[in-house]
């Protein structure tokens, strides 16, 4: 296993050697050296109370695998800033996309400021979680997790790739479900892409998920009827961890995880 692990406001680090508490560090792992480049923001929205989002310019010679990440520099109040965060769309789209939890940090504050026309720094692409273009997929996802995820879940259905994908995906509440009518739109789109929703917290009226944290159950549910596939599992490092071992405990082989963490988030309750 490989947990690719991103601290909010500090460098990028990654876990090895199936323990998910070792250290080492990391490569670019992309498809050409890393680049730097500046670019102008074309959108910006709020994906739900506490999630922002925002959409760049592209270059015609940037390239990237599904789902690298990048550094994205932004202007602070104490000056300019660089932060690893992952791409959340497909290489396949026009625009590059980055999502975050809103916070009171320098670096967050300016993020959730940016609108069309200002411009930020990006270096990348970086990183190997990468989905398998040969496999069946299980995506699971706790809170901002989904960053990557969802971008796997684009490039499969752009490419019409012939392997059947799942995606669990665990919030607390459903105001915090981050890109629900895009996924379901993905859904809709392929036939192959199904996602199964759950609440850590108490749901509204007419909630179409489960309720609960994640559980050898669910995995097994999203996992029925795949032959070998592989798992992605991406939120904060408790989350990846726990869901880690549950998959270990269920037999699933190392190699057969991979998995990236997002550190400096509370986990808001979302967990396996």
């Amino acid at each position: 296993m490989r947990l690719i692990d991103r601290e909010a406001g500090g460098q990028p680090e990654r876990v090895t050697s199936g323990d998910p508490v070792a250290m080492s560090g990391r490569g670019h792992g992309g498809v050409g050296p890393p680049s730097g480049f500046r670019v102008a923001v074309v959108a910006a929205r709020q994906l739900t109370p506490t999630v922002h989002a925002i959409e760049v310019g592209k270059p015609a010679t940037f390239g990237f695998r599904a789902i690298q990440f990048t550094f994205l520099q932004v202007r602070t109040e104490v000056g300019l800033d660089a932060r690893p965060m992952s791409l959340a769309t497909s290489p396949t789209r026009p625009h590059l996309e980055y999502a975050a939890r809103t916070s009171d940090s320098p670096f967050k504050r300016a993020f959730v400021a940016l609108r069309p026309g200002d411009e930020v720094g990006v270096f990348g692409p970086i990183g190997d979680f990468v989905l398998d273009e040969t496999r069946p997929a299980v995506l699971v996802a706790g809170g901002i997790g989904i960053t990557p995820l969802k971008g796997m879940a684009e490039y499969a259905a752009d490419l019409a790739l012939p392997i059947p994908i799942r995606l669990i995906y665990s919030n607390r509440s459903e105001d915090e479900v981050a890109y629900r009518d895009e996924l379901a739109t993905l859904e809709n789109h392929n036939h192959r892409f199904r996602v199964l929703h759950t609440l850590t917290g108490a749901p509204g009226p007419g909630w179409p998920g489960t309720v609960g944290r994640i559980d050898d159950h669910l995995l097994q549910q999203a996992a029925f009827d795949l032959e070998e596939p592989v798992h992605y599992v991406s939120g904060t490092p408790g989350f990846v961890v726990s869901v880690w071992r549950l998959l270990r405990a269920a037999g699933i082989a190392a190699e057969d995880i991979r998995v990236e963490a997002f550190r400096g988030y509370a986990s808001a309750g979302v967990g396996p």
